[in-house]
């Protein structure tokens, strides 16, 4: 019990609680804010256990996910899962299993997929609590916020900003996903952006379609490289014109009043 305790303690995001009960390891996703908890009982909490075969029936470490996860983060309890399972030699069950399985991180994908996608035709009212987008949109929304802090290291040196993004809702609850941008700042321009919230030093703040900017600069606009695609960035040698023409130019005039959303809202399928 020690040598695991000692474990899960070393993985960042994870406090350890523990009673009469159980013991807990409770993780949160220390830049995504997502949470699961692996548990360790005194007994089994498999239901009718006898249909295993009998060399595992020493069955007491369990995890507990949100079905709503989102994909990319249930990859990342799967990569967990793994360094549990190589560590201590365990095993995988779960209720759509025959027995139990040596460690597969598909196999286990698959099986969460089909829970998931259960649940959400089963429970339509709590399904209405989310913005459904695809899998690539919000798994690469994640990434970008994951990756950003590493990212940001290496942009560092050419004095280049990682904004955050910002995910904003209109009168008629219709979902967009923004992100801001100083004038005069050098950035890089996340993936899957709607509009960019440009900041001039006179106080006035545009709300400039992404797609349209992209299509104005595309020459000068360059890849990241070695991440997702649609992740642009300005080069330094045109930052300053890109940034004297944005403040400039007409743009075709948004006229939606925005609010604020949470990051929560957003689910894929």
């Amino acid at each position: 019990m020690v040598e695991v305790i000692d474990f899960f303690e070393t993985i960042e995001g994870m406090e350890v609680e523990m009673d009469e009960k159980s013991v807990r390891f409770l993780y949160t996703h220390p830049r995504l804010g997502y949470s699961c908890v692996f548990f360790i009982t005194p007994k089994s909490q498999v239901p009718n256990i006898q249909r295993l075969s009998p060399q595992y029936l020493e069955v007491n470490f369990h995890l507990r996910l949100p079905i709503l996860s989102p994909n990319y983060f249930v990859k990342h309890v799967i990569q967990l899962i793994k360094k549990v399972c190589d560590r201590f030699n365990f095993f995988v069950l779960s209720e759509m299993f025959e027995d139990v399985l040596s460690y597969n991180a598909e196999r286990i994908f698959k099986v969460f997929e089909m829970v998931k996608r259960a649940y959400i035709e089963k429970y339509p009212n709590e399904a209405n609590n989310y913005v459904f987008i695809k899998d690539e949109k919000l798994s690469g929304i994640l990434r970008y916020i994951d990756e950003k802090d590493a990212l940001q290291s290496y942009y560092d040196d050419l004095d280049t900003l990682l904004p955050k993004y910002y995910f904003i809702k209109d009168e008629q609850e219709q979902s967009y996903i923004a992100t801001e941008w100083k004038e005069h700042d050098t950035i890089v321009f996340p993936p899957f952006l709607d509009y960019v919230l440009f900041h001039q030093t006179d106080g006035v703040i545009k709300v400039i379609s992404y797609v349209e900017f992209v299509e104005k600069f595309k020459k000068q606009l360059l890849d990241v490289p070695g991440f997702l695609q649609d992740t642009k960035v300005i080069p330094k040698k045109h930052s300053k014109s890109i940034n004297k023409k944005t403040k400039k130019m007409k743009w075709t005039p948004i006229t939606k009043s925005f609010t604020k959303q949470s990051l929560n809202i957003f689910m894929d399928l």
